[in-house]
């Protein structure tokens, strides 16, 4: 066990010896504080691998790459030329991989099992739920009901709006969501918010050109015919005799929607872009260095992504059916 997560306790206890030091340090600086088996603790020195950590220091001292290093393992920050520990298993007081409940298998104790620095999965499994659904309906919200508004604008004036309207739409789709992404994990905080802004953007040009098509095709109605010539405005038309006529496809449009920015989310801590709480993505993305010894770190996390997505779509389909008016009465 310990060969497997020695690397990352490496770099856990590297970050907690430079915590607080500036970013200019010299090699023989660093070498003072953490090419010496004090930096790496008691549990090194009774696993016999104390020696071990100093060469890995050592060598990447030598390499000078230390600080990207541990930049990249997300270890510290440096924030006006002063290294900081950020890492929130060393802030948790649990970032020794070494302790007894480290991957500890499913149990009466521990459900799920417990990960590298000994959380119980089950409870882990439970708070991810939490920033998905958050994160999934919030942004699925926002996304949906703009695209709505903006379909149903551009479909019922038509011409020169409806020409406006589908030229933006086209350059929003035409740009990828992953560099869209990308950019918007580079230019704000990891936080939850930037998350949800950022996946409601990509969700309402999709969801503008459905509610387009659908209104074009419901505004030629007898009905919508009718009311214009009795003199109801576009605002009146729009509200009381479209609108409730694309509400079937806009129940599965919101219910996909959620489950693909769940998806979407997940994907984005997985990649270590997305927010700093616990995350489905982050835990399957963690787990990956023990999926041969402990497949649980992964498994559960994975499991729980699926069925929540897997349950969106068939509850979309199923709210369409009971809800539309014109399907009532073939069942």
């Amino acid at each position: 066990m310990f060969e497997i997560a020695s690397v990352k306790y490496a770099d856990d206890k590297m970050a907690n010896a430079l915590d607080g030091q500036p970013a200019d340090l010299s090699d023989s600086e660093l070498r003072s504080l953490i090419a010496i088996p004090e930096a790496y603790g008691d549990a090194a020195v009774v696993a016999g691998v104390e020696h071990e950590m100093v060469e890995y220091a050592l060598l990447q001292i030598e390499a000078g790459t230390v600080l990207d290093t541990l930049l990249e393992a997300e270890q510290i920050e440096i924030n006006d030329g002063v290294i900081t520990d950020v890492d929130s298993l060393l802030a948790a007081g649990t970032d020794n991989p070494l302790i007894t409940s480290s991957l500890l298998g499913p149990s009466s104790q521990h459900w799920f099992g417990t990960d590298r620095a000994g959380h119980d999965l089950f409870a882990r499994v439970f708070e991810g739920a939490r920033l998905s659904l958050y994160i999934g309906f919030f942004a699925t919200l926002i996304g949906v009901g703009v695209g709505t508004l903006v379909g149903l604008i551009a479909g019922s004036l038509g011409g020169t709006v409806d020409l406006a309207v589908n030229r933006v739409m086209d350059a929003i789709q035409s740009y990828p969501p992953i560099v869209f992404l990308l950019l918007m994990a580079a230019a704000t905080d990891p936080s939850a918010l930037w998350v949800t802004i950022a996946l409601s953007v990509l969700g309402v040009a999709p969801t503008n050109r459905i509610v387009r098509g659908s209104v074009i095709q419901i505004r030629e109605m007898p009905y919508v015919e009718a009311a214009r010539t009795i003199g109801a405005t576009s605002t009146r038309i729009m509200g009381f005799h479209i609108l409730p006529n694309i509400f079937a496809p806009l129940i599965v449009i919101f219910s996909i929607t959620i489950g693909a920015f769940i998806l979407a989310e997940a994907a984005l801590s997985f990649l270590g872009l997305g927010t700093l709480d616990v995350s489905w993505g982050k835990m399957i993305a963690d787990g990956r260095q023990f999926i041969v010894y402990s497949p649980w770190t992964s498994l559960w996390a994975g499991l729980a992504l699926t069925s929540l997505v897997f349950g969106f779509n068939v509850l979309g389909d199923a709210l369409r059916d009971v809800l539309d008016p014109r399907l009532r009465g073939s069942r």
